[in-house]
């Protein structure tokens, strides 16, 4: 074998290509604060150490095995690389060709001694150098994750109080917002109230025309009514005037009526006397004659007194159809006055209602301007609370405002602090990894000298003793046995070296996976410190939103302000018009007392000529009761006339009777008759003559019985019953004629005063 096969041998064949190309299975990660890894520069050759020496040795070893990546690496790397060269080279051993049992046995041992010692020799102070470097860089570990969990404490904490003063600002600004739209709601509501109350108080004034108009109508109605109760009682005065007249026209025909009757008892008496004085005569020329004479008178009186009694049945008659009309009348207005009576209570409950409907419009007039108070009072408060609310935002977001820029100002300190400490804190690590690279460094090749010093002197051995192996085969086979009990003890020496390496490589992974902790904390620091950058741009755009906001918030109380003095100029409008209305109900409501005061002193006038009227009414009531009491006395002196005329009746019978014995004695005596025929001539003319007075009209001023005296100039002697008769008639006729002309003249008032009730 070459000499160099001891060591030179180990490595014998190379890894594979992509174990030397890439990084080693198991590498130390670069945390954020280890320093980048920096090739050793050469040291000054007069101040190089030992250490040095031998690592320059060792790479130019490695260099010329073809291994120069491997020299590069650190001592870990070179460990593990050294350990993977064992585990291929023992692989190759065991899968190799046919060779002598003795010589694999011996190379086997052999290489499990050198590895195991180069091992021991290689692993032991890098351990030992590896705790020593753990040591420094743990405590620094610790100091870094101290100062970075401070810093990050500090860094939630600022952010934690920006994220509450942007969530208060925020806060305060939705609360201004919806302050300023409960404000906008208030107006609009205020606003819709206000059109009620524009649209109650049209209805209100609409209420109050009407009122007007019923007024007027109310008027109208009273002032037709009282021109037509004043028309009506004209007519019941003019009514009351005609039966006053027809009541005296009835005491004047009753008076001539008394008198006529009276004038016909006497005739009568008169006429009886004269008979009883005619039979007493001696003479039978006179007794002739006087029976010849009576019966024409005393029909004349018969007929008389049935035209009188005709007559005074007629005016009776008359009467009693004027009384019954009277009466209808009478009731006629008793009624009429009933209806006015309830047309004067229906006029006062439409007063009363009016004046109630008046109260009532008063009442919702004050109410309106109670309500238009009240909102004005309350437009007014909400303006203060508006002007305070705007001084508190604004208090508020100068506040808020400062408290931001000082915390922002303590932050950027707080951060540059930080920022100083962890400056700080990479150049002690820098320090403190150089110090401990050139420590490990320096030791690790003196170590490594001394190693490959040992390795080349074990190889020296080596190959003595195989020489001398060579030469003692025999006893190498006999302590074959022992070399395999050896090399599985050895066996388990690996195992359990590559337990404490699997133990070594955990923990070293431990170390890893918190210096990924620290990274990611860093991450962390720098995503809070890109997030408080943020948050910073944020708070900007906040603030160029706020003064947008304070912009729009100044537009919105420029347009409040406009909208409140258009507001408050329609209300001093809407003010000014309710004035006005005010002044023209309170004028139309005094107008319209005064006209009620004056229908009602009218009312009290017709009630005080409704009370005259009634008593009139009773008056004439009375006065009708007592002609009704005359017409009874007047009844009863018809009935005694009638029984009178009666009494005359059978008078005039028993007359009749005594003249149809006269006419039969008359027929006896023929002798009387001529005479009596020439009488009858004689009264013919008499009757003429009396007619040609009468058309002349000049008996009217002489007595009637001077009349008959002057045309019947004949003795009391000569009369007979019958020229009594006719006398009376005759005065019969002319007391009708009287009569007729004096009812005629009676009716003409009557006839108007028919035409006057219908």
């Amino acid at each position: 074998m070459p000499p160099e096969g001891g060591l030179a041998g180990l490595p014998g064949t190379r890894p594979p290509r992509a174990f030397r190309a890439g990084p080693p299975a198991v590498l130390r990660p670069r945390g954020p604060f280890s320093p980048p890894r920096r090739r050793l520069s050469p040291a000054p050759p007069g101040l190089a150490s030992p250490a040095e020496v031998q690592i320059k040795e060792i790479e130019e070893m490695l260099s010329q095995e073809g291994l120069s990546e491997i020299a590069l690496g650190s001592p870990r790397e070179q460990i593990e690389y050294l350990l993977v060269e064992r585990s291929t080279f023992s692989r190759k051993l065991e899968t190799g060709g046919p060779k002598q049992e003795s010589q694999r046995h011996m190379a086997s041992h052999l290489q499990e001694r050198l590895a195991q010692e180069t091992f021991e020799q290689v692993y032991q102070p890098l351990q030992r150098e590896h705790e020593k470097y753990q040591e420094p860089v743990q405590q620094s570990e610790k100091i870094l994750s101290e100062s970075h969990s401070e810093d990050l404490e500090k860094a939630k904490i600022s952010q934690t109080c920006l994220e509450r003063n942007a969530k208060q600002v925020a806060e305060r600004l939705g609360m201004a917002q919806e302050e300023i739209q409960r404000l906008t709601d208030e107006l609009k509501r205020k606003e819709k109230e206000q059109s009620k109350l524009d649209s109650a108080l049209e209805k209100a004034q609409l209420e109050i025309k009407k009122l007007k108009e019923n007024l007027t109508k109310l008027q109208e109605n009273d002032s037709v009514d009282l021109q037509k109760a004043k028309e009506h009682n004209q007519r019941l005065d003019e009514e009351i005037l005609a039966l006053r007249n027809r009541v005296r026209s009835l005491d004047s025909e009753k008076k001539m009526l008394g008198e006529v009757v009276e004038k016909l008892k006497g005739e009568i008496h008169e006429s009886q006397e004269n008979k009883q004085l005619g039979n007493h005569s001696p003479g039978k020329t006179v007794d002739t004659k006087q029976r010849e004479q009576p019966p024409s008178s005393e029909e004349k009186l018969k007929y008389q007194q049935q035209e009188d009694v005709q007559k005074l049945r007629q005016n009776l008659h008359r009467l009693q159809v004027l009384c019954c009309s009277a009466e209808k009348e009478l009731q006629y207005e008793r009624g009429k006055n009933l209806d006015l009576k309830q047309h004067n209570s229906l006029l006062q409950e439409e007063n009363i209602k009016i004046k109630v409907e008046l109260k009532q419009a008063q009442q919702k007039f004050l109410d309106s301007t109670k309500m238009c108070s009240s909102l004005t009072a309350e437009w007014k408060h909400c303006q203060q609370k508006i002007r305070e609310l705007e001084l508190e935002v604004q208090a508020q977001s100068i506040k808020s405002q400062n408290n931001l820029q000082e915390k922002l100002d303590q932050e950027k300190s707080k951060v540059a602090d930080a920022e100083a400490k962890i400056l700080d804190l990479q150049q002690k690590l820098e320090q403190a990894h150089k110090v401990c690279l050139s420590d490990t460094c320096a030791l690790g090749k003196k170590q490594l000298e001394e190693r490959i010093k040992e390795a080349l002197e074990n190889e020296a051995k080596t190959k003595q003793q195989y020489q001398e192996e060579q030469q003692n085969r025999k006893l190498l086979d006999q302590n074959v046995n022992e070399l395999q009990k050896q090399v599985s003890i050895l066996q388990d020496k690996g195992n359990q070296l590559e337990i404490t390496t699997s133990q070594q490589q955990s923990r070293i992974q431990e170390q890893e996976a918190q210096l990924k902790q620290l990274e990611d904390e860093k991450r962390k620091s720098d995503e809070h410190l890109k997030s408080n950058q943020e948050l910073s741009e944020k708070l900007s755009g906040l603030q160029q939103e706020k003064e947008v906001l304070r912009e729009k918030y100044g537009q919105l109380l420029k347009q409040f302000d406009v909208h409140v003095r258009n507001y408050n100029e329609k209300h001093q409008h809407h003010k000014a018009k309710l004035r006005r209305v005010k002044d023209r109900l309170v004028h139309e409501v005094e107008l319209r007392d005064k006209k009620i005061e004056k229908l009602e002193h009218e009312i009290r006038i017709l009630h005080q000529e409704k009370e005259k009227d009634k008593a009139f009414r009773d008056q004439v009531i009375a006065q009708n009761d007592i002609l009704l009491l005359e017409k009874r006395k007047l009844l009863e002196q018809f009935l005694d006339q009638e029984q009178l005329t009666h009494s005359n009746k059978c008078v005039i019978s028993s007359v009749e009777n005594r003249v149809f014995l006269l006419d039969q004695e008359n027929k006896q005596l023929r002798e009387i008759s001529l005479r009596l025929t020439q009488h009858v001539g004689f009264l013919k003319r008499i009757i003429k003559s009396m007619q040609i007075y009468e058309e002349k009209e000049t008996i009217n001023d002489v007595p009637e019985l001077e009349v008959w005296s002057k045309i019947l100039p004949l003795s009391s002697s000569s009369f007979s019953g019958r020229g009594l008769v006719q006398s009376v008639r005759n005065l019969q006729e002319l007391e009708e004629r009287k009569s007729e002309e004096a009812i005629a003249n009676l009716e003409v008032p009557q006839v108007s005063l028919g035409f006057t009730e219908f």
